[in-house]
């Protein structure tokens, strides 16, 4: 094996990593260096992921060492590893929806001022770091899940980069992004190492590690099976060696009407003898589709292209039924039908393979069995009641037909590697035996050899006749998968290609919209290089309301709730019902915000009501006294709410359990706890705190102010 000339940055030494039985990585010695870009590629389960969150602090090696510039270090964590300079983009974004752009860019370290956020530096920072990374017209303020994939994508890369780290790992960071953004990176990336940081690119795209990689490392299996100059081997010679066998013809060879295997289907002989399958007329969409119209035959592979976001994943989602106010007529079998429901489009045996699997596709913490049969359940049921031997026997055959690698079927659909996860997904609908799918970007992120397994079964779908619309951001895929491609742009079909002009020079011309309309679209792509797009008036108002509807809607109900309960108070408005109106608001505004910091991660705390009447039978028994008995009562108070968390905490992180199965078991425990502190009502609380508590300033209550400025804080 030939190593790296410079002297590394990162080693790793004999580095296993087991889960469960599992072996990901088997005594893996590895290097990288500064001022290289090094690729790791590998099929899906190689253990290349499993390597990057050793690197990035995510997971701790069972067994082995690592060292940073020839000192050994461990990570206990990612923020230890962003310490020592080290940031990581992972395949699956790690962005918070609801936060706004710059709040993700600057969640590990938020410029501050007087301890408090301070929004203009934050602002202006995401700005900067935007342009680094060419999407000026991403607004600061907009939230993420307002943005289209692609650039979502592109936030995670600012966010790693805003950082400043010496080690960036990127996991298929092309793997969402348009043609434009992938050129974009690489610029950004050869930036990188011309500064001098070494970048950990791990990609299944084979011409984008030729066309970046210095250096290339190949894992099979868990195991680091060779690296080497990138110059030196061709991707003839390095695909086997991630597969362990002679690759395939890339394209199972597409079907005449007359069961013929043909190269390229020509269009004056590819005609249906049936009618088609699904016919859409003038398929309108808000601002985004235009008087859509397209027909699919069944067995035919009909693909959609063009560049990202003009239309192409809104066309599949409207079909499925997830859409609301989609106007013109879509026709199954040559029969009118609404679809307005994903239900809908379920009953008429329609199935939708998402663009993003494991948020749209899969439901995580379940298992690989149960995920499967979400779709199939009522077909497996009698009398509402699964069929076991039925389920069990469908689930056995979609794990056979697909090649699904998993060692427990019981597991959870998130321990698969991608490839798999996104076999599942296929695997749920096909237990449905659909008419109709809608595969968006199918292949994105996953091995050669797993897309190969792909590739083979659509054409198999279609020679059974399911008729199949696809849309996907490679030219390549469309090009050897699909009969014919109908290329949007702007939300519109603005051409269809097919037989000889199903190429590549008429599939990017088409995307492009050349000859009609190249001169807007390089001026639209000049104002993006050059800065943000001036906005309307109307645009930004919109974005505020995004972005502060819920607050404000939430603001409103309290408001018309005060004022009931004020109306049926004899005093009115007085500083008494204000005191005790705010008295339990500021209390729940705080216990909000908390809640809401747990719902932001992905998790939700029963246990909180619970936590509350423990601390209050607390402080009715501690918070008398002295005034030093009275704070030290305080303390223990806060102590309890504290301790609650911790032990929350430990059992969701460290045990695996569910939050919600977790809190609601300790909620019990919290409420005996209180009921065995103040088994009856009673206790008294220092005089001086409750004055304080209930004193007023002009008239107005200090926890009534304590609440406002709350409010103003949040």
């Amino acid at each position: 094996m030939s190593e790296p000339a410079r002297r590394p940055f990162l080693r790793l030494q004999g580095i296993t990593k087991r889960y469960g039985g599992v072996t990901a990585l088997a005594n893996v010695d590895f290097a990288c260096s500064l001022g290289t870009i090094h690729a790791v590629v590998g099929e899906n389960g190689a253990g290349k992921s499993s390597l990057m969150k050793i690197i990035a602090g995510v997971v701790r090696p069972d067994e082995g060492q690592l060292y940073l510039e020839d000192q050994p270090v461990q990570f206990a964590s990612p923020a230890e590893a962003a310490r020592l300079g080290i940031a990581c983009i992972f395949q699956e974004l790690s962005l918070l929806p609801d936060l706004s752009v710059s709040d993700n860019i600057s969640i590990a370290g938020p410029p501050k001022h007087f301890g408090l956020i301070d929004r203009r530096r934050q602002r202006r920072t995401a700005e900067k770091v935007l342009r680094q990374v060419g999407c000026p017209d991403v607004h600061p303020d907009e939230r993420v899940k307002d943005l289209p994939l692609s650039r979502q994508q592109m936030v995670e890369i600012a966010k790693a980069l805003v950082r400043n780290p010496r080690l960036i790992i990127m996991d298929e960071a092309t793997s969402a992004l348009t043609a434009r953004d992938v050129e974009q990176l690489y610029r950004i990336i050869r930036e990188l190492r011309d500064r001098g940081l070494a970048v950990l690119y791990i990609s299944h795209r084979m011409p984008e590690i030729s066309a970046l990689a210095d250096i290339c490392s190949v894992f099979r299996n868990g195991k680091h099976i060779d690296t080497f100059p990138m110059a030196s081997r061709t991707t003839e010679e390095i695909v086997p060696m991630m597969i362990g066998r002679e690759l395939a013809k890339a394209y199972p060879a597409k079907i005449d009407t007359n069961g013929a295997s043909v190269t390229r289907i020509d269009s004056a002989h590819h005609k249906p003898q049936a009618g088609p399958l699904l016919e859409i007329r003038n398929l309108t969409w808000s601002n985004v589709l235009h008087g859509i119209s397209l027909r699919l035959a069944p067995g035919e592979i009909v693909g959609l292209g063009g560049l990202d976001g003009q239309g192409q994943s809104e066309l599949l989602l409207a079909l499925f039924g997830a859409l609301r106010g989609i106007g013109g007529e879509v026709l199954i079998g040559g029969r009118r039908l609404a679809i307005e429901h994903p239900r809908q489009a379920k009953a008429r045996k329609i199935g939708l393979i998402p663009q993003d699997r494991q948020t749209q596709g899969l439901l995580l913490p379940m298992s690989i069995e149960d995920n499967l049969v979400l779709a199939a359940a009522p077909d497996l049921s009698k009398y509402g009641v699964i069929d076991r031997a039925r389920e069990r026997s469908a689930i056995d055959q979609a794990v056979a037909k697909l090649q699904i690698r998993a060692n427990d079927l019981a597991a959870p659909v998130r321990t698969l590697s991608g490839g798999n996860q996104q076999k599942v997904v296929i695997g749920k609908w096909l237990l449905k035996n659909p008419r109709i799918l809608l595969l968006n970007d199918p292949t994105r992120g996953i091995d050669v050899g797993t897309k190969q397994e792909l590739y083979r079964l659509m054409r198999e779908l279609a020679q059974t006749g399911i008729g199949i619309l696809f849309y996907s951001t490679d030219y390549e895929e469309l090009i050897g998968m699909c009969d014919r491609v109908a290329v949007c742009y702007g939300g519109k079909l603005v051409r269809e290609l097919s037989g000889p002009d199903l190429n590549e020079h008429d599939l990017i011309s088409a995307s492009l919209n050349l000859g009609e309309s190249s001169a807007a679209a390089d001026s639209s792509s000049r104002s993006l290089e050059t800065g943000r797009p001036k906005v309307s008036a109307w645009q930004n108002l919109n974005r505020f309301w995004k972005r502060n509807a819920g607050p404000a809607l939430s603001f409103l109900v309290f408001a018309i709730m005060f004022i009931l309960f004020a109306s049926q108070q004899s005093n009115g408005l007085s500083t008494n019902v204000l005191t005790s109106v705010s008295n339990k608001g500021a209390v729940l505004a705080y216990v909000a915000i908390a809640q809401t910091l747990v719902i932001l991660t992905g998790g939700f705390d029963l246990s909180v009501g619970m936590i509350m009447t423990m601390a209050s039978c607390l402080a009715s028994v501690v918070l008398n006294g002295s005034p030093g008995q009275t704070a030290l009562g305080a303390l223990a108070v806060l102590a309890s709410g504290l301790l609650a968390g911790i032990i929350n905490a430990v059992i969701v992180v460290l045990g695996r359990i569910q939050p919600i199965i977790a809190t609601l078991a300790t909620g019990a425990i919290y409420f005996g706890v209180a009921l065995w502190l103040r088994p009856s009502p009673g206790g008294t609380v220092n005089e001086d705190l409750s004055n304080a508590l209930t004193y007023d300033v002009g008239g107005v209550s200090t926890t009534f102010l304590l609440l406002l400025a709350t409010i103003a804080f949040v």
